[in-house]
């Protein structure tokens, strides 16, 4: 009697444990539901979009052998390449000079081609490091410092004509990113100046795999090679970044744009409760934040960089559009940059008020996330400013 009594409640514990689960998937679907409601208009702008006009334009670019640009984050989002291709050296840049295709949010499909290390540059740049008599800037950030879907007319960098400009942004960069590029561009490039600009998505642990190039001595001696007094990417980057392009264009090759998994797939994301997760994160981040170790040591290493190299870091940060990406943490991430960074003493640049003061419709993008190429221009203005103030101090 009592055995049976035992399976009865034990039966009836899991019943219970099965119907809160149950009710658990279907709140977790109706918070996805309240939550898509929000940004619905976004939403169905990007996926008409991306239905429309991108599987047109990169059809397009495909015919004329443009590749798709392959990002160094996709490093740590497959993991099935670090596992295959990553040992103590990691790619900070992408295929390296290629005709690659990027992105469209009403401007058209960004194409061009990218430097011998796979930057958004024109090369020769690297060939007159030597002979400039220009003051150089390098430009270190994610998307945003790239020029993401405009021209390379509007970017950031190529607004700043007094100076010696190189862009080293690349969409998906995170701080760990940055400290890679600090480390390895500026003992080669010596520049005056060093603007790294972070966006609200970098207050994120994501990346980790890009300390293992911290952990190299002299890493830039490795990573770029000096041949006959020009500069190039060693042959064991680009093979590393060789196998990569290869792997991701093969998994990738049969992806339309714009398409959605079928209805089982849709529904089965689900059955792990993920929107519930998310937002149990989100709160807990939101009552205890506090600043990403991977932002302070982008920050570290940048400031001991210029200390040996004597160059100037400037720091800035670009704020996500409320219709686009409204963010709750934004604002927080913000502050404890600027907080940390006045314990050291560096400059700061928050374009958040220029973004204000031009207004949000004019200073992004039509169909997407990025800046207009008035928000780009706008930001390269103030960059501008704050450097020829710097001079007259």
């Amino acid at each position: 009697m009592e055995q049976s009594q035992v399976k009865y409640k034990l039966l009836m514990f899991f019943l219970t444990l099965i119907i809160i689960y149950i009710f658990g998937v279907i709140g977790d679907y109706l918070l996805h539901l309240k939550q898509y409601s929000k940004r619905k208009d976004a939403n169905e702008i990007i996926t008409l979009r991306k239905q429309n006009e991108d599987r047109k334009f990169i059809a397009e670019a495909k015919s004329q052998n443009y590749v798709r640009l392959i990002y160094p984050y996709l490093i740590h989002k497959i993991p099935e390449i670090e596992k295959k291709f990553i040992k103590d050296i990691v790619p900070i840049g992408a295929q390296p000079n290629k005709y690659v295709y990027d992105c469209n949010e009403g401007y058209g499909l960004t194409k061009h081609k990218t430097d011998r290390f796979g930057l958004r540059n024109n090369d020769n740049i690297w060939d007159n490091l030597e002979l400039t008599k220009k003051e150089k800037i390098l430009y270190i950030g994610d998307s945003f410092v790239n020029g993401d879907c405009v021209d390379d007319k509007y970017i950031i960098s190529n607004n700043l004509n007094d100076f010696y400009n190189i862009n080293l942004g690349l969409s998906g960069n995170d701080p760990y990113t940055y400290s890679s590029l600090s480390k390895i561009f500026i003992p080669v490039v010596k520049p005056k100046y060093v603007v790294l600009i972070f966006f609200e998505n970098d207050n994120s642990p994501d990346g980790k795999v890009f300390l293992k190039n911290l952990k190299i001595k002299d890493i830039h001696s490795r990573y770029i090679k000096n041949s006959n007094g020009k500069i190039k990417l060693s042959n064991e980057i680009i093979k590393i970044v060789e196998n990569i392009e290869n792997y991701i264009l093969n998994i990738q090759k049969n992806k339309i744009s714009g398409s959605r998994p079928n209805i089982f797939n849709r529904a089965s994301r689900y059955f792990s409760l993920p929107t519930i997760r998310n937002t149990i994160k989100e709160m807990y981040i939101y009552y205890f934040f506090k600043i990403p170790e991977s932002t302070k040591l982008s920050i570290d290493i940048l400031n001991e960089e210029c200390k040996i190299y004597n160059c100037i870091p400037i720091y800035g940060f670009i704020p996500s559009s409320s219709f686009w990406e409204p963010s709750s943490i934004g604002l927080k991430y913000k502050d404890s940059i600027e907080k940390y960074l006045n314990k050291n003493e560096n400059n700061f640049i928050d374009f958040s008020n220029i973004i204000k003061n031009i207004g949000e419709n004019k200073a992004y993008a039509p169909k997407g996330t990025h800046l207009s190429p008035d928000g780009y221009k706008s930001i390269s203005i103030t960059i501008n400013k704050f450097i020829k103030n710097q001079i007259k101090n």
